[in-house]
């Protein structure tokens, strides 16, 4: 690495810091390191070993390759694993079955998202006992976003894989509209319309009627013999 600068890369770590909005203390505690340590990082006049880099690039959500300037195939894949809802917890509301009543109707489920250096990880979680049902990832871009998940409990016999997508084309702040794609205790296909809010807000009998299909997508249904949800009409 012939062309190697200290004082650059000190000059981006501390600019990819900032933009996750920690301190150098937080970055000190990740490390087992005290402050001064990183301030000589940032300033070009230490640097990190490798290990310390590796755990520096997962605390700040970035590459490796980023540090050293070379984030230009990463950053598009970085922007496909980003969160881009800027918070933690999304709520699921659909008309989904009840283990403990047996029957269908509209419930609430948690998406627990966690960024980590190069994946946003999700949880797919039973609003009312915690219960974890699945696990997977995140992709998106600004238009639309897919999480995908599997069992939970890698013991488990049964083989199950869903898929949850999201309309954020108007943004993430009210109410989005999206889909579920999975499959029941028999292994047979799953396909239901989704409420994505980043409040708490109460399932409401009106959300939970616009959630059936509407006549254009029972059409469609009717000449394809395929159901195309319309969760891009707003």
């Amino acid at each position: 690495m012939a062309n190697f600068n200290s004082k650059d890369f000190g000059e981006r770590l501390r600019n990819y810091r900032i933009q996750k909005g920690l301190s150098q203390e937080n970055v000190a505690t990740s490390l087992g390191k005290n402050k001064t340590t990183i301030s000589r990082y940032e300033k070009g006049e230490l640097l990190p070993d490798v290990k310390d880099i590796s755990i520096i690039c997962e605390t700040l959500g970035i590459y490796e390759a980023d540090l050293y300037g070379n984030d230009t195939n990463r950053t598009t894949q970085h922007n496909k694993s980003r969160n881009p809802f800027g918070t933690d917890k999304i709520y699921v509301y659909f008309n989904a079955y009840n283990y403990r009543t047996k029957k269908f109707g509209p419930d609430k489920y948690v998406l627990e998202l966690e960024q980590k250096q190069n994946i946003c990880r999700a949880k797919f979680v039973d609003y009312h006992d915690k219960r974890i049902y699945s696990e997977g990832y995140l992709v998106c871009n600004d238009e639309i976003v897919f999480v995908v998940m599997e069992n939970y409990k890698p013991t488990s016999s049964r083989v199950d894989v869903a898929v949850l997508e999201i309309n954020i084309c108007n943004g993430t702040n009210n109410l989005m509209l999206g889909g579920y794609f999975g499959t029941n205790a028999k292994c047979e296909p799953s396909l239901r319309k989704c409420y994505f809010s980043k409040k708490n807000v109460d399932f409401t009998n009106e959300m939970f009627e616009q959630l059936k299909l509407n006549e254009n997508e029972q059409e469609i249904l009717n000449k394809q013999n395929a159901l195309y949800l319309d969760i891009f009409n707003v």
